[in-house]
């Protein structure tokens, strides 16, 4: 990787680009994935993923790039795994492509080697979680940053790139305000969903890191209607904390999401713990346990099998994880 990292910027430089860098990094991991649901309990899962970060700047001091990642599972093709391309100076921070939804002001950690989904239940609400949760596409592809000492403010939005794209709108503000060693932020979330009508959603956000500890918790509240009028409201919370000692890190994470009757979505809780051990030179090893819990799914795997009902997933998993 670093033979690769000089001869790129041995390209760069011959081809006379001034102010521009061109950097190659990586990340892999390989292990064992355990799931108590489904005909296969145990896979092997293995990842490698290379990331391509270019950046610049004109006479005038704007500063720009692009960054782009791409992954390779389980030695299948290989996927783009978000390209970005921004452009920055005094007025702030423009970015365009797999860009980050304002009203995800700050995210939980999850439990496990690849993740066990536990911080999804919690984050159900917030940023493109929700598109994922009734079958529609939330992502933005715009976002445009200002931060000014410990304040930073953020918009985002879906925009069309096709001309005969008619999908629904998708914003979102949010606002960060960070202190000594912690933070506490709001989000807003506005969106059209092709299934659903509209779903307004308002996040909370708030973390503290104190010597070896480090705590972040969130709580959001959506107010969703249907095509039809019909109201109906949501909340999702969780917390997640960990515990550094020397090269071990300890964590765990709980998690809650709760939707009203008649919107067919599912409530959710799930709680999981973790372990990770630093090896040094960029390896780690670590793992985690999770049970995750549905309750009023008609489709629930499992003995669920009518609504009311409830299914439990066990999840686990175990492997190395490697930075270069």
């Amino acid at each position: 990787m670093k033979n690769i990292l000089i001869a790129t910027t041995a390209l760069v430089a011959t081809a006379g680009i001034a102010h521009a860098e061109v950097a190659v990094s990586g990340s892999a991991k390989a292990g064992l994935i355990y799931n108590s649901e489904g005909s296969t309990t145990v896979k092997l899962l293995s990842k490698a993923n290379v990331a391509f970060d270019a950046s610049g700047e004109s006479d005038g001091g704007l500063q720009f790039g692009f960054n782009t990642n791409h992954i390779v599972t389980n030695n299948g093709s290989v996927d783009n795994d978000d390209t970005t391309v921004f452009m920055s100076g005094a007025f702030g921070k423009l970015s365009f492509g797999a860009v980050a939804e304002a009203d995800e002001v700050a995210g939980l950690s999850d439990i496990g080697f690849d993740g066990l989904d536990v911080d999804d239940v919690a984050e159900a609400l917030v940023g493109d979680e929700l598109g994922d949760l009734v079958g529609t596409s939330l992502g933005h592809n715009v976002n445009y940053t200002y931060a000014t000492g410990p304040i930073s403010a953020s918009i985002s939005g879906r925009l069309n790139t096709d001309h005969a794209d008619a999908g629904k709108s998708s914003y979102a503000a949010g606002v960060k305000y960070s202190f000594g060693q912690g933070y506490v932020g709001l989000g807003y979330g506005d969106h059209e969903v092709d299934t659903l009508g509209t779903a307004k959603v308002v996040s909370l956000f708030g973390g503290v890191n104190v010597d070896n500890i480090k705590v972040s918790a969130m709580y959001s509240d959506a107010n969703l209607k249907s095509v039809g009028g019909a109201k109906f409201g949501a909340k999702a919370y969780g917390i997640n904390a960990a515990y550094t000692m020397d090269a071990l890190t300890l964590s765990m994470g709980a998690s809650k999401a709760n939707f009203d009757a008649g919107l067919g979505l599912v409530d959710q809780s799930a709680f999981g713990i973790g372990a990770a051990y630093n090896m040094g030179g960029g390896a780690t090893v670590s793992a985690g346990i999770a049970r995750v819990k549905s309750v009023g799914d008609e489709n629930l795997s499992g003995t669920a099998a009518k609504a009311g009902a409830s299914a439990t997933e066990t999840r686990a998993d175990v492997g190395v994880s490697f930075s270069f």
